[in-house]
């Protein structure tokens, strides 16, 4: 049985995380290695993901995927469970946004958003959930205050987010009984650089100010605390 919140020991467990390469997902990656874990980092190639690669070192894989590539997230998880001989957490972190009316934003950007944080999230989690259903391990998407707070501009993203939560709660009474768990985690305002890029339109900046102090208008968080969450 997959330990409780309150005697989690991260020790020796093999942990993938999408999006690792900067953010939330890197600090994540960050702290399972300095607790003893074995993280598996997935993101798209670049300079970021060389460097964890090189910072990780041994004891980690780190390796470029489109998450939204079926194939190459299969072949991702297989590579993780032959290194290390499992799986015993999936963080599915990779997200993306893009700013603008529906009826402005072009389609292949309102797509591209449903495609990373929607069938990413998917293509991440299936391959990997027979592996942990096998070690009893757990699963969390990243989610938003997006998916519950309505978020103007930003259309394609809440509705994604809102997939995320509604598959994960599902997902999780599937699980029950097998031993493995999943949930979801609904991040407001965090010092990500997408938030810095979204927050670069001074519209967004207006919407933040006036969103209920609960969701997207509170003082925005550091990716280290996110991580630490």
């Amino acid at each position: 049985m997959f330990p409780s919140k309150e005697t989690c020991d991260i020790r020796g467990r093999i942990v993938m995380i999408t999006g690792a390469a900067n953010g939330i997902g890197l600090n994540v990656a960050k702290k399972i290695k300095a607790k003893g874990g074995i993280p598996v980092c997935v993101d798209i190639a670049s300079d970021s993901l060389e460097g964890l690669s090189r910072e990780l070192g041994e004891g980690s894989l780190v390796a470029a995927c489109d998450v939204t590539d079926a194939q190459g997230m299969e072949q991702m998880v297989t590579r993780a469970v032959e290194r290390f001989g499992g799986l015993d957490v999936v963080v599915a972190n990779a997200g993306i946004e893009r700013i603008d009316p529906v009826w402005v934003m072009p389609a292949r950007d309102f797509e591209r958003v449903l495609e990373v944080n929607i069938f990413g999230v998917y293509r991440t989690i299936r391959p990997a959930l027979p592996h942990i259903m096998k070690r009893k391990g757990h699963i969390v998407a990243v989610s938003s205050v997006s998916a519950l707070v309505p978020w103007p501009l930003s259309t394609a993203y809440g509705a994604s987010k809102a997939f995320v939560a509604s598959f994960m709660r599902s997902l999780r009474m599937e699980l029950t009984g097998t031993g493995a768990t999943a949930g979801a985690v609904y991040f407001g305002n965090i010092d990500t650089n997408m938030m810095k890029e979204a927050s670069a339109r001074p519209v967004v900046n207006e919407i933040l100010a006036r969103s209920p102090s609960f969701g997207l208008g509170v003082k925005p968080k550091t990716p280290e605390h996110a991580a630490d969450r």
